[in-house]
């Protein structure tokens, strides 16, 4: 069966360093290596990993972001182009008030959190699932807003047959249900039970975007 996959008349460079995209504050672009003193920084970080999968390490050392960092490669998933903007980091384009020490990433920007895309295959290709953290300090800032509203916006314009954009969260995780529903994202429904995270079962709550509730902001 042939793999179904989203063409973009425009795609982004798959090189490490690319730019996607910039916001008023912020500037999303592909990692590089050494952005990896950087990533461990703000990702390790106990209440950072408590809202993610067990596959983010915690602790989290400067070996695990290189090692991260080298697998975004495209080819490295052969069943995605190599454009996919897989995970790409959030920076802010101003340095922080003084009195507090960020590791400058690989380009001098302070990089602040992830964000990430995981296409679906098979009859669910035209949906992609987004997935989030940021730095504890930068939370509460509305940085998350900022970086997901215009992260989604800028995957649907830039590849046309992309219909919609999914993102789910832990019950205990009230603070991305806000980011979400600020970007725009629409409450459809909760998994009962659907998570184990520390041993503690919790529900798993999902939200969905479509093209079609974009194109009705404009309208």
């Amino acid at each position: 069966m042939a793999i179904r996959a989203l063409i973009s008349p425009s795609p982004p460079s798959a090189e490490p360093g690319t730019i996607l995209l910039e916001t008023e504050r912020l500037l999303i672009r592909r990692y590089m290596l050494s952005d990896a003193p950087a990533l461990a920084e703000i990702a390790n970080d106990p209440q950072v990993a408590a809202v993610m999968s067990d596959r983010f390490p915690s602790p989290y050392t400067v070996e695990d972001a290189e090692t991260f960092i080298k697998d975004l490669n495209p080819q490295h998933d052969p069943s995605s182009p190599p454009e996919y903007p897989t995970t790409s980091g959030v920076f802010l384009k101003v340095a922080p008030a003084e009195g507090h020490h960020h590791t400058p990433a690989g380009d001098g920007l302070v990089l602040i959190g992830s964000l990430g895309v995981r296409p679906r295959a098979d009859v669910f290709y035209r949906s992609w699932e987004i997935g989030y953290f940021l730095g504890r300090l930068f939370w509460g800032k509305g940085y998350g807003t900022e970086a997901v509203s215009a992260w989604a916006r800028w995957m649907l314009e830039t590849w046309p047959e992309l219909l919609r954009i999914e993102a789910g969260r832990y019950s205990t995780n009230l603070r991305s249900g806000r980011v979400l529903e600020k970007s725009g994202f629409v409450f459809e429904g909760i998994k009962r039970s659907a998570v184990v995270k520390d041993g503690v079962v919790l529900d798993e709550v999902v939200y969905g975007l479509l093209r079609s509730d974009v194109e009705k902001e404009s309208t």
